[in-house]
């Protein structure tokens, strides 16, 4: 019969043949936990989140990490309830069928504050109809003297064919920060806020930090005021 006696020889036998297996083992346990800890940790509601979905073929939200950590703690004070703002990716190209669903699948459920993007994707997003009209936000000083030009767009209604103007967006070809940070590609692109995000006065607000931090001294040499409430 084999010996099964304990003895330290024996276990560094074991451990020179299989240990290996012990090491997997380990890894599997490690990245299942993870795994699970990911799909089920709590995740802060739509109303407490600040979303910027930067939607072009390429963007580095990792680029806007800081930006992204400012315009939270200068925001908190206004929202208690505001757990995170964040900057994502969301790829999107004309040709690209699949853009045009994730993007209306994002739009369905609610994700998404505000848009940083070109023109085949401000198409999008005028046509699907959930951009918040900027026009009195504007009026009321929103987002301060920062030299970004309204962008205007008129919705038709295929049933009635009554058209509707409003200022949709603002153009983000001052914002040359976004290039050279490597984060997104601001020529021929706009800056727009959606209505079903859950919080868009808070949204308002964070934008107008965000652009702050972007737009090199425009906020110390205009004296921008406070967004508008």
């Amino acid at each position: 019969m084999p010996d099964t006696r304990f003895s330290w020889a024996a276990l560094r036998e074991h451990l020179r043949r299989y240990l290996w297996i012990y090491i997997v083992g380990i890894g599997v346990c490690l990245l299942g936990t993870s795994l699970l800890w990911t799909t089920t940790r709590p995740q802060p509601s739509s109303d407490q989140t600040v979303t910027i979905y930067m939607m072009d073929a390429y963007s580095n939200p990792e680029a806007l990490s800081d930006v992204a950590e400012d315009v939270f703690a200068r925001t908190r004070p206004y929202d208690d309830a505001l757990q995170v703002v964040q900057f994502q990716s969301l790829m999107y190209t004309e040709e690209e069928y699949m853009s045009s669903m994730l993007l209306m699948t994002r739009l369905a459920v609610g994700e998404g504050d505000a848009f940083m993007t070109q023109q085949p994707g401000m198409d999008a997003l005028v046509n699907s109809q959930v951009l918040e009209p900027l026009d009195d936000y504007v009026a009321a000083g929103w987002p301060g003297d920062f030299g970004l030009e309204p962008y205007y767009a008129t919705y038709t209604d295929d049933e009635t064919g009554e058209s509707t103007t409003y200022l949709a967006a603002l153009r983000l070809d001052g914002v040359t920060a976004l290039s050279e940070r490597m984060a997104f590609q601001n020529e021929g692109a706009y800056l727009c806020v959606t209505s079903n995000g859950g919080n868009v006065e808070t949204t308002m607000r964070a934008l107008q930090y965000m652009l702050e931090d972007l737009t090199e001294g425009a906020h110390a040499e205009t004296g921008a005021s406070e967004p508008a409430a």
